[in-house]
């Protein structure tokens, strides 16, 4: 596999028994990049610590402020953090007890989609 330099990273997967070794390219990496960045709290990262998001700190409250807190949470980590995205939405909602579920609406910035893809086409003799 031949991997674009500009958007693509390891996955990470939840699943144990998961490839070490495999890679995320495209809408894939910034999909991931917005699970991280919503899951890792602010101050966890010793070399970045303003990064990421604190939605996670509002999970213990009441839904009348947890929603608003996780949606403004997320939408201030994903626009600071990951330019490459425009966000269209964050739709919260309470799961269970102490869960939210978090739907976030994005699109690639118009740049990002217009990079230069390379195609390969063979010209061989026909025989």
């Amino acid at each position: 596999m031949v991997l674009d330099p500009l958007h693509w990273q390891i996955k990470l997967a939840q699943d144990p028994d998961a490839l070490w070794n495999e890679a995320v390219i495209g809408l894939d990496d910034l999909a991931q990049c917005i699970r991280i960045i919503c899951l890792t709290a602010k101050l966890s990262v010793p070399t970045q610590p303003e990064q990421f998001c604190s939605a996670l700190d509002y999970i213990d409250r009441v839904p009348t402020e947890a929603i608003p807190g996780i949606s403004k949470e997320i939408w201030e980590g994903i626009d600071r953090w990951e330019p490459r995205i425009l966000l269209d939405s964050v739709d919260v909602v309470q799961a269970g007890f102490a869960y939210f579920t978090a739907a976030i609406y994005w699109r690639p910035r118009s740049d990002v989609l217009s990079d230069i893809n390379r195609t390969d086409v063979d010209f061989m003799r026909a025989e």
